[in-house]
């Protein structure tokens, strides 16, 4: 039995990973929780994005939690969270490729072939659990490098470490997204929107154009 609402189809594996350390309690944590209901109410707008983008999330502070483990866009119900604790993001990235591994064997299990897994991460600030950090790199490395996933990070605010967050870019010389604290819902709109556009491509025909980001959202230099 299997959880794909289109299991003819192919679909596409999406984990988000978000920041809720202490850090980001008060109207940051009210954009975070307003983003992953934008997320579910954008993907419903497109019925075939909804049956074929599969959704994960993870939540990181002191601890890692998988809040919202790997399942149809049709059945995501948005968490609420709440903010406290350390930013364990190393851990995260690893439960992240973990989760996303897991899923692409899932595919394999019932024969449905999928797009390339995306991992968006959101933090406003540094790792603390340096002692993963190798371990986050390296797999986040090898993952870029054989083509496995995409990869979007993104710094919430003026103490995110950008250059810690470019470093984990495939080569370190990759994109990473910038928003304000109080401006950073319209990511979760981007990224559903992304997601609806690669559901709608032709395999093997289309280039997909991924929708530009709101202007509330930069690249950071």
């Amino acid at each position: 039995m299997t959880d794909m609402i289109y299991p003819g189809e192919k679909h596409i594996a999406c984990v988000v990973l978000v920041d809720a350390s202490a850090s980001m309690d008060g109207k940051p944590m009210q954009e975070l929780n307003e983003g992953l209901l934008a997320l579910g109410e954008a993907l419903q707008e497109d019925s075939k994005a909804y049956g074929c983008a599969d959704i994960c999330v993870i939540r990181f502070h002191s601890a890692v939690e998988t809040i919202v483990p790997f399942s149809p866009a049709a059945n995501y119900t948005a968490p609420q969270l709440s903010a406290g604790g350390a930013t364990a993001m190393n851990g995260a990235i690893i439960a992240g490729l973990d989760a996303i591994e897991a899923r692409k064997q899932e595919y394999k299990r019932v024969g449905v072939d999928y797009w390339r897994p995306w991992m968006f991460l959101m933090t406003d600030g540094a790792p603390t659990d340096t002692e993963k950090e190798a371990e986050a790199y390296q797999r986040l490395q090898d993952a870029l490098n054989h083509d496995k996933i995409n990869f979007f990070p993104m710094g919430i605010g003026t103490d995110a470490d950008i250059s810690k967050l470019k470093s984990y870019t495939r080569g370190g010389c990759g994109v990473v997204f910038q928003a304000r604290k109080e401006q950073f819902k319209e990511a979760f709109v981007w990224l559903s929107k992304s997601l609806t556009a690669i559901g709608n491509s032709n395999p093997g025909i289309d280039k997909v154009e991924l929708p530009p980001m709101s202007s509330t959202i930069t690249v950071a230099v």
